[in-house]
């Protein structure tokens, strides 16, 4: 399936979302279900909201989610494959919980329990009625701040994966107060609990970094995450972030799912983005631009500008460690998930930037099969070629 923007309207920024999630699942499930028999939905905050798309829920997470686990069930029945698909859909609202139990009717395949009520009062017996063997993916997407150390029992799974909605803008504004225990709670979970003198004095930019990477150790550390890149979604019409995604996986197959998706999501970002901004200032003009669509604006964007700072400093990145190794045999297997926890690249397009350097000469590839081969294998060695530094 696709995401269709036209039930998008003034929720961009769920579109943006909606658009990782989507790619990631259509990715995800298939390994995931090739070498799991069971796989978990868990949506925290399932809604509906705002749902425009009709009887399905196209719009919504937890539709996106059980439409793609319905394919691929039904891909694995096709070839003979058992595989259980079961998710557990939170919400405290009764007006959305009845909607939510109606739509649920919409995919009989898969086994569903909505409950509900708070995330925070169900999360310890969902992750009991998980079995080990099971892989669960949970999706944390609150309007404001969970008390995540109630989360623990499902993010400390060891098969599973997540992503979970840090409130930037709510962080920014009020963090340097008393209004919000549970974010006080959140990032003092690393021990960090005199983040507020890491954050006092720090303006712009820096004060983002900061409040990303206390939310990002306080999520990876605790429950022993590998990795926790970040999509940082953005307000439409002004330059600021709105929230951050932060995604937890324990492998770099699950690293290079998000990269991937990452750069599906940012892309759709500057465009809506963009586009939203031609049609702003088209209704502020006097005259009005009925040609605007905002496509001159998508390279400035400035999702467009994190991939193209990431691919200028990638390389450099996978440079210097190569270097850094000191003549030693290197494989691209333990290379490439260094680089991409760093920066927003893909992995096939860093393979391609390694088949640059070997073609250059700058970079030993013994054993390289075929000068058509675009993208190392795993167990590819790699040795930079000093001589030429």
């Amino acid at each position: 399936m696709s995401i269709d923007f036209k039930h998008y309207a003034g929720r961009e920024q769920a579109f943006v979302k909606h658009t990782f999630l989507d790619e990631y699942l259509k990715a995800a499930l298939g390994i995931i279900c090739s070498r799991y028999r069971e796989f978990v939905y868990v949506d925290g905050f399932a809604g509906p909201w705002k749902s425009t798309a009709g009887e399905h829920f196209d719009d919504t997470s937890f539709g996106i989610a059980l439409k793609h686990m319905t394919k691929i069930l039904e891909f694995y029945e096709s070839k003979g494959r058992l595989i259980k698909m079961r998710a557990f859909l939170v919400e405290k609202d009764s007006r959305a919980y009845t909607q939510l139990e109606q739509a649920i009717k919409r995919f009989p395949k898969i086994e569903i329990s909505p409950l509900k009520g708070m995330m925070e009062d169900h999360t310890a017996k969902i992750a009991a009625s998980i079995p080990s063997s099971a892989f669960s993916f949970t999706l944390i997407d609150p309007k404001g701040f969970p008390e995540i150390g109630a989360m623990m029992p499902l993010l400390q799974r060891q098969n599973a994966e997540a992503l979970v909605n840090f409130m930037f803008d709510f962080a920014n504004r009020f963090g340097g107060t008393d209004l919000i225990p549970k974010l006080e709670a959140w990032l003092s979970l690393a021990g960090k609990e005199g983040w507020r003198d890491l954050i006092n004095g720090l303006t712009g930019a820096e004060r983002e970094q900061m409040y990303e990477d206390l939310a990002v150790e306080a999520l990876r550390s605790t429950p022993g995450y590998a990795y926790a890149p970040v999509i940082t979604v953005d307000k439409v019409l002004h330059n600021r972030p709105l929230y951050k995604l932060i995604f937890l996986s324990r492998h770099s197959r699950g690293l290079e799912i998000f990269r991937k998706s990452e750069s599906i999501a940012l892309g759709a970002q500057a465009e809506v983005r963009s586009v939203a901004k031609a049609n702003k200032k088209a209704e502020n003009s006097a005259m009005g631009d009925f040609f605007a669509d905002g496509s001159d604006a998508v390279p400035n964007d400035r999702s467009s500008q994190v991939i193209r700072r990431s691919q200028l400093q990638a390389p450099i990145q996978l440079k210097n460690r190569l270097i850094a190794a000191g003549g030693e045999e290197v494989t691209w297997g333990e290379l490439w998930p260094q680089v991409l926890e760093d920066f927003s690249v893909t992995r096939s397009w860093l393979g391609r930037q390694v088949n640059y350097f070997r073609k250059a000469g700058q970079l030993l590839a013994p054993g390289w099969s075929s000068e058509r081969k675009q993208i190392p294998d795993d167990d590819q060695r790699l040795i930079w070629n000093n001589q030429l530094s």
